[in-house]
């Protein structure tokens, strides 16, 4: 029994060792010097390139009808050339692209920030801080309501029919312009032009714009833009106590997209006669007597 033992045990080792042979043999693709090698992939020479199925003038916004497909060889593929044609429809070319000519990444007009304007409207942008911007959380996408106050020169009509400005008086006057006004981009930060070059625009304050600035465009319709552009001129003219305007953002609600209130605008007598606020009072102080 003892011998037979020894034998199966030796059989056992023997059977074990000549699975592990084998095993490394397949691995290794037929041992040292038996195998073959694999064959090194190749970079393929022709590719898929997209071109102009027709002339796309400057700025216009690509359709499938406008490009198609050929096969070229890489060496003349240009640097940037797209392989699908779903790369390049819906983007606004920066250039004159001849039918037959490829399309390429540089082609496509670019932006510091992503901005589509919708059909009927213009973009015109307004600048905010954190009082007038609903403390930075108005984000593109946002609906609001745009509520302007003006600083008014009260005037008269004199007996010639000349107007004159009554005094150093100013009158103000609060009015929602515009309601349901999307925005369609934002600038954080605004870095203005190096020195020597030309002073930036003032949309709405005196000096260029101070640190907490954010610029917003909106989408607005012809009509719209002419009652923005000019309460911004006023703005960029004098400060706020000097006859300026100022403008104020309304972050709206996405379940009131499409409605449109009537509001009735505020000046003080509105707020005197129906809200109850005090009118102020003039106050006679006497001047002090010069002592001998």
């Amino acid at each position: 029994m003892r011998r037979t033992s020894r034998l199966v045990l030796l059989a056992g080792v023997f059977l074990a060792a000549l699975v592990f042979v084998v095993v490394l043999f397949l691995q290794g693709g037929g041992g040292p010097g038996t195998g073959t090698a694999q064959p090194t992939p190749t970079a393929p020479v022709n590719l898929p390139t997209v071109v102009a199925s027709v002339d796309i003038p400057l700025g216009t916004v690509i359709t499938a009808d406008m490009v198609t497909t050929r096969t070229l060889d890489v060496a003349n593929r240009e640097a940037g050339a797209l392989g699908d044609t779903s790369q390049a429809v819906g983007k606004i070319v920066a250039t004159n692209i001849a039918a037959g000519g490829q399309v390429t990444t540089r082609d496509f007009l670019t932006r510091d920030v992503e901005l589509t304007v919708p059909a009927g409207h213009r973009g015109l942008a307004v600048a905010v801080n954190e009082l007038s911007g609903v403390a930075k959380l108005v984000t593109t996408g946002d609906n609001v309501d745009v509520i302007i106050t003006f600083n008014i020169d009260v005037t008269s009509v004199l007996e010639d029919g000349t107007v004159a400005p009554v005094g150093d008086i100013t009158a103000h006057s609060t009015k929602m312009v515009l309601q349901d006004i999307q925005v369609i981009g934002k600038l954080d930060q605004y870095v203005p032009p190096a020195e020597g070059q030309t002073t930036p625009a003032q949309p709405g304050y005196v000096g260029g714009f101070p640190g907490g600035t954010r610029l917003l465009v909106l989408a607005v319709t012809p009509q719209q833009a002419e009652v923005l552009a000019y309460s911004r001129f006023l703005n960029a003219q004098n400060d706020f106590n000097n006859g300026s305007t100022v403008i104020d953002l309304v972050l709206r609600s996405p379940e009131d997209a499409g409605i449109v209130e009537t509001t009735t605008g505020v000046i003080l007598s509105t707020l005197i006669e129906e809200y109850g606020v005090l009118p102020p009072e003039v106050v006679i102080a006497p001047f002090p007597t010069e002592q001998p």
